[in-house]
């Protein structure tokens, strides 16, 4: 047995194998410290006592999943080894096999896929500067594949992987280190060029499975357990044959893959690792769709996280995420969808208007949307279960699943030709009631059959002939052997014929020794008694072995049929396929009218100019969560008179409440949504870019500052006129001279350049950056106002043209529990700190005293890309040294600097002792 394990470990390196003996799952050696390890089970040993004990640890067959789970959740990859012969059937040692691998990427058992997130496999590859990606959802047979060429090839490719997010990434071996600098990298910084050589630092730093893919450990990059597989399965040859036998086509034209190799060498590779691992066909990925890098709305991690689309800050679990409110789906697969519309919103303004088309008809009909919806819920997740029908998985359950998924087709057809938007009656079209499949479900399986095959009562009585003659057999065995018996004695005329049974001979006639000359010649004979001779028939051996196996040939019967029923659905996959996509897509529609309707949302209107304008717009997720009444607040942007605004007020007052809405309610647009305003006109944006909040990166040595200067970095470089810019205190992580600088560069850099000059929200607490209204044309200063009443702050969190005075900074640390003592301290530093004039700089000492803060900002990537930036930031520093700025080193040497002078000015000899002290108690109440 060990000797079985040690070979078939030899083939499956780089797993955890799961080896089955009698009822338990076991591991052995590393494989079972590593399990103990991970899923907390008892470690221990065969041979204890030897030299050489062999670790092991097991888990029970029929609980297996749930710890298989726990595993590849963990970025594992798990080897299913299985008896594939009966220990009745042979004296040897069973045989056993691999009969499937699980993956990260590759999860079909429902314990490891979220019924509304999609799983996707990814596959990256390169050649010289164009480099390839693909990915694939294996449960419901989702296939999509890129390429993108140039030296920004990999920032592209890389922003298309973090929006699918994929469970695993494969690359070629070759590539290890590349791959990994390159997501070290990510689009934030200049990427490592995929065709230059491994540098040393890359080569130091790459995980040893590169060079031993036997090293269990994972791999983990950004939840992508990252697995390098041999470079002779990125072949483009192999990957167009492979292709072309799934989709059973001649070429790849028909797909866009004409011309593109690198695309094709990882769709192949994707394929080729989802097939390996299932051990099977996978008949299900029938078909693959080419996109471009750019051919949706890019939205990065950054954007995500920080507009909250997808997952509240709080982490999972807590449901105050964009998806959360709009999601009002009813099935898995229509959720899957709404959030690739999220993540993806498109950039075709004909798609968009398509789909808001069909949400304004449910929006506006009561009775459409509930019939639809209700009807919705009583279909199951058809992709899924596709899946599993083609990869050998299927329950019976699943099949009656679909059987009662697919009736309610018909009757969601009649709805929808009721519909008269173009895009319903689409998908009234493209939906097949799948009349033959429903027909042959109903005829053959049970209405509430058991969840395995083995436990038995899965098909239908009257399916099949044989069947139900067994279940007879098995079932009406007594009443049978009576009828015989009573045959027999009729034929024979022996009225003390007996038919009885022992576990020796089986079933036997048995006639008294005074009869036995009586016998037909028919019978023979099997024992002599005493008293009595024992006989059988042909008819009677024939009726024991349907009798004796009847159980046992039952369930063997019963798994044939149901093979052949799944076999037979399965090759209808393409059909029930488009089915499963319009009733996803119809579920999304329906969700998104549900949401304008409880949200009170209106209809966008989508235009090809450059206005963003936006009346009274509402922040979605605040106004559903917030106790207190929301503030609306208008917005207008173009790309000429008002592309930049400049937006002041105070703590607390509301900027990233604005800047955020603005974000959600384009997104929500180019999805296909209502949204939350009185009124929206809206362009077709590209990219959604946001500098907001704090965080750090220590475990790639970057500080607060580093990855706020990182992320403006790549805003910079990258963005165009059609995108939209968020930027929230920039700058405010240095000290005030070098933030201050830096943030009107930004601001400038962002107005001025032609290539990149955005449509830009800037919130700021630096008022010296409203001054950009009056030197630039396309800048615009707004504030979140605020009052004070009866000596405290009120917020308006109304957002108004003009400039705000104050930021109530102490206000707010009062709401945050400071305590009075430390606010009256801080009040009275304000106070005094106000009072006095700053020191100017010169032009001369400004430019010097920024040269090191220039410096840094160019090393994360600001100012590198363009000649003009830095000329931008030192023009920067001239006019913010021209302000009344001094370095916050001397801010208390200066507003101390009157008592100084004042003490100097004193002549001790000349005062009284009460002159003196009453000059030392105002020189105190002076001092900061």
């Amino acid at each position: 047995m060990v000797r079985q394990y040690r070979e078939l470990k030899s083939k499956h390196p780089g797993t955890l194998l799961f080896f089955r003996l009698g009822d338990f799952y076991e591991l052995f050696f590393d494989d079972a410290v590593i399990g103990a390890r991970e899923l907390q089970i008892t470690l221990t040993a065969r041979h204890k006592e030897s030299a050489e004990p062999m670790p092991m640890c097991g888990v029970p067959h029929h609980s297996a999943a749930n710890y298989i789970a726990k595993l590849v959740r963990k970025g594992y990859r798990v080897a299913i080894c299985e008896q594939t012969e009966a220990a009745s059937k042979t004296k040897k040692l069973v045989r056993r096999e691999v009969v499937r691998v699980v993956t990260p990427g590759t999860p079909i058992d429902p314990q490891l896929l979220e019924p509304k997130e999609s799983v996707y496999l990814g596959a990256v590859c390169a050649s010289g500067e164009t480099v390839g990606v693909a990915f694939l959802d294996l449960s419901t047979g989702e296939f999509r594949t890129s390429q993108a060429s140039g030296p920004d090839a990999w920032p592209r490719i890389v922003a298309d992987i973090e929006s699918y997010a994929p469970r695993e990434l494969l690359f070629p071996a070759s590539l290890g280190p590349l791959v990994r600098a390159g997501f070290a990298n990510t689009p934030h910084t200049a990427p490592l060029p995929l065709h230059a050589p491994p540098s040393a630092a890359a080569d130091e730093a790459a995980p040893a499975n590169d060079v031993r893919p036997d090293i269990i450990t994972p791999d983990v990059y950004s939840g992508a357990t990252l697995t390098p597989v041999d470079d002779w399965a990125w072949q483009s040859d192999d990957g167009v044959a492979l292709l072309t036998r799934q989709f059973g086509a001649r070429s790849l034209d028909g797909y866009g893959l004409t011309g593109k190799s690198e695309a094709i060498r990882a769709a192949g590779a994707c394929l080729r690792y989802a097939q390996e691992t299932q051990r099977a066909g996978a008949a299900h990925i029938s078909d693959i769709i080419y996109f471009e890098p750019l051919d949706h709305l890019v939205l990065d991690q950054i954007t995500v996280r920080n507009l909250e689309l997808v997952e509240a800050f709080g982490g999972a679990g807590i449901a105050r995420s964009l998806l959360d409110v709009i999601d009002e789906t009813v099935t898995g697969m229509g959720a899957r969808l709404l959030r690739s519309w999220l993540l993806r919103p498109s950039i075709r303004r004909g798609e968009i208007e398509a789909r808001q088309g069909a949400v304004a008809e449910l929006y506006a009909s009561h009775m459409k949307r509930d019939g639809l919806r209700n009807l919705l819920k009583e279909v199951a997740d058809v992709e899924r279960l596709t899946g599993r029908l083609n990869l050998g998985s299927a329950t019976p359950r699943d099949l009656v699943a679909l059987r009662r998924s697919l009736d309610q087709v018909p009757r969601i057809r009649e709805i929808l030709t009721r519909c008269s938007s173009s895009l319903l009656q689409v998908l009234n079209d493209s939906t097949d009631e799948l009349a033959d499949v429903r027909a042959l479900l109903e005829s053959a399986m049970e209405d509430d059959p058991p969840a395995r095959v083995m436990d038995g009562g899965i098909i239908r009585n009257g399916y099949s002939t044989e069947l139900d003659e067994l279940r007879s057999l098995s079932r009406d065995a007594k009443q049978t052997i009576a009828a015989l018996e009573a045959d027999e004695r009729a034929r024979t005329g022996i009225g003390s014929l007996r038919i009885r049974y022992n576990n020796v001979f089986g079933y036997f006639i048995e006639v008294s020794r005074a009869n036995a000359t009586r016998v037909p010649e028919d019978y023979e004979r099997r024992q002599t008694l005493a008293n009595s001779e024992r006989f059988t028939t042909s008819a009677l051996k024939e009726w024991e072995s349907k009798v004796l196996g009847a159980e046992e040939r039952i369930l063997q019967l019963e798994s044939e049929i149901f093979g052949t029923i799944c076999r037979q659905v399965a090759a209808e996959t393409s059909r029930i396929q488009a089915t499963a996509r319009a009733v996803a897509c119809l579920d999304g529609l329906a969700s998104l009218a549900e949401t304008a309707v409880r949200r009170r949302y209106v209809l966008p209107e989508m235009h090809d100019d450059d206005e963003i304008e936006i009346i009274h717009g509402r922040h979605p997720v605040i106004e559903v969560f917030n106790q207190e009444p929301f503030v609306p607040n208008s917005v207008y942007l173009n790309n000429s008179t008002d592309r930049l605004l400049i937006i002041t007020g105070p703590n607390m007052g509301g900027k990233s409440t604005v800047l955020r809405q603005t974000a959600l309610i384009c997104i929500l647009a180019q999805m296909g949504s209502f949204v939350p305003a009185e009124k929206v006109r809206l362009p077709m944006l590209d990219r959604v870019w946001t500098r907001v909040g704090a965080s750090d990166d220590l475990a790639r040595g970057r500080s607060t500052f580093m990855v706020e200067m990182t992320e403006t970095a790549a805003i910079l470089h990258s963005a165009t006129p059609r995108s939209l810019v968020l930027l929230d205190e920039i700058g405010r992580g240095t000290a005030t001279f070098d933030g201050l600088s830096i943030a009107w560069a930004v601001a400038e850099y962002l107005h001025d350049s032609s290539e990149h000059a955005a449509k830009t929200l800037f919130a700021t607490h630096y008022h010296e950056l409203t001054e950009l209204a009056e030197r630039l044309p396309g800048a615009q200063n707004y504030q979140i106002t605020a009052t004070e009443r009866e000596g405290e702050v009120v917020f308006l969190h109304r957002l108004e043209r003009g400039r705000a005075s104050k930021s109530y900074g102490i206000e707010v640390a009062r709401l945050a529990g400071m305590p009075p003592a430390a606010l009256a301290r801080a009040r009275e530093v304000l106070q005094r700190l106000e009072r006095y004039e700053l020191a100017v700089f010169s032009e001369e000492e400004t430019a010097a005293h920024l040269a090191s803060q220039i410096e840094r900002a160019a090393v994360a990537g600001v100012g590198s890309s363009a000649a003009g930036e830095d000329q931008a930031l030192s023009k920067a520093a001239m006019r913010a040294g021209r302000r009344r700025l001094a370095a916050q080193s001397s801010l208390f040497d200066l507003a101390n600097q009157k008592v100084t002078d004042k003490l100097r000015e004193a002549d001790p000899d000349k005062l009284t002792p009460e002159e003196a002290k009453q000059l030392l108690a105002e020189l105190q109440k002076e001092l900061i």
